[in-house]
C-alpha cells in the first residue's frame, strides 16, 4: 500500500509500508549505455536503478550512514580511484585540438587581465569608492597573481603535451561532488547522465571547485594520488583548471555583493595555499 508521495527537488518519493521508491525523470536516454559500460568494466560502486522506463528511473530508497564530511570525502576518493584505474585507457593526441585548446587558455587569461585591469583603472580614478569597489582594489592582486601563475603552467602544461602521442583517458562521473555520493550498505556514486570519457582531472576539478569549503582538500587530493598518481602534464592541466580565476562583477554594490567577492577571494587564497602545501608535501616525499 501506498502511504504517500513526497519530492526531493525533482524527484519523487513514494512511501509503501514498509520501504520507500524514489523516482527520477530520465535526463539521458541513453543511460543504459552508461550502465553498459560501467558493468563491463566491473564498477560496483554506483547505485543502478531497479526499473528503467522510457521517461522514468526508479531506485530503491537508501538509508545514508550519519557520516561527516571529511568521511564521506575519503570514502568518495577512493571509489573514484577504483573507478579510475579501472577505466583507464589511452588516446592519441589531437595536435590541432591541443593547440585551440591551448589558446583558449592564454585567450582567456588575456580577456581576464584586460577585464580586471579595466576595472581598476575605473575605480582607481573615483573619489569615493563603494564598498564593493574598496574590496575589489584591496584584494586585486590576488587575481593578478593567480592569472600570472596561470600563464607559466600553461606554458609548461603545452610544452609536455605538444611532444607527446598518447594521453591517458578515463570514464569520468562528470558531476562528482559530495552531494552525489552516498554511503549506505555499499558507496555509490549518483546522478550518472553526465558520465563520459574524459581526462582523469576532469572529477577531481569538478570536485575542488564544489566541495572546497565542506572538506579537507590537501588531504583529499594526497589521498587521491596514492590510489591514481597524476602524470606530470595532467597535475599541471589539474592547477590550470583550478587557478584561473573565474570573472566576476562588482555591481550593483551591495551586502550581498560584498559577501560575493569576499567567498570569491576566500576561494582563490584557499586555491593558492593548497597549491603552496602541496608542492612542499610533493619536494618532502621526494626527498625521502
Amino acid at each position: 500500500m501506498i502511504n504517500k508521495y513526497s519530492y526531493i527537488r525533482d524527484i519523487k518519493v513514494i512511501d509503501y509500508d514498509k520501504d520507500k521508491v524514489l523516482i527520477k525523470r530520465k535526463k539521458k536516454y541513453d543511460i543504459n549505455k552508461i550502465y553498459k559500460y560501467l558493468d563491463d568494466h566491473n564498477i560496483n560502486n554506483y547505485l543502478k536503478p531497479f526499473k528503467i522506463t522510457d521517461k522514468e528511473l526508479y531506485f530503491n530508497y537508501l538509508n545514508k550512514k550519519d557520516l561527516d564530511n571529511d568521511e564521506v570525502a575519503k570514502h568518495l576518493i577512493y571509489a573514484l580511484s577504483d573507478l579510475q584505474n579501472k577505466t583507464t585507457i589511452y588516446k592519441e593526441i589531437d595536435k590541432d585540438r591541443l593547440k585551440e585548446e591551448y589558446d583558449d587558455f592564454n585567450n582567456r587569461i588575456k580577456y581576464l587581465e584586460e577585464y580586471y585591469f579595466t576595472m581598476q583603472d575605473i575605480i582607481e580614478n573615483k573619489v569615493y569608492p563603494s564598498p564593493s569597489e574598496y574590496l575589489f582594489i584591496r584584494n586585486v592582486s590576488i587575481i593578478y597573481s593567480a592569472l600570472n601563475y596561470s600563464k607559466h603552467l600553461v606554458e609548461s602544461w603545452y610544452k609536455i603535451m605538444k611532444n607527446k602521442k598518447n594521453e591517458r583517458y578515463v570514464y569520468a562521473h562528470g558531476k562528482c561532488e559530495l552531494s552525489h555520493f552516498i554511503i549506505s550498505d555499499n558507496d555509490y556514486f549518483i546522478s550518472l547522465e553526465k558520465a563520459h570519457l574524459d581526462r582523469p582531472t576532469k572529477d577531481f576539478i569538478y570536485f575542488f571547485k564544489k566541495n572546497y569549503e565542506d572538506t579537507d582538500m590537501l588531504s583529499n587530493f594526497n589521498l587521491y594520488q596514492h590510489r591514481y598518481h597524476y602524470k606530470e602534464e595532467e597535475y599541471l592541466y589539474f592547477l590550470i583548471n583550478i587557478t584561473i580565476p573565474d570573472k566576476i562583477d562588482i555591481y550593483p554594490s551591495s551586502l550581498n555583493k560584498c559577501i560575493e567577492l569576499t567567498k570569491f577571494f576566500d576561494r582563490l587564497k584557499l586555491t593558492s595555499d593548497f597549491i603552496l602545501k602541496n608542492e612542499k608535501d610533493k619536494k618532502h616525499y621526494e626527498k625521502h
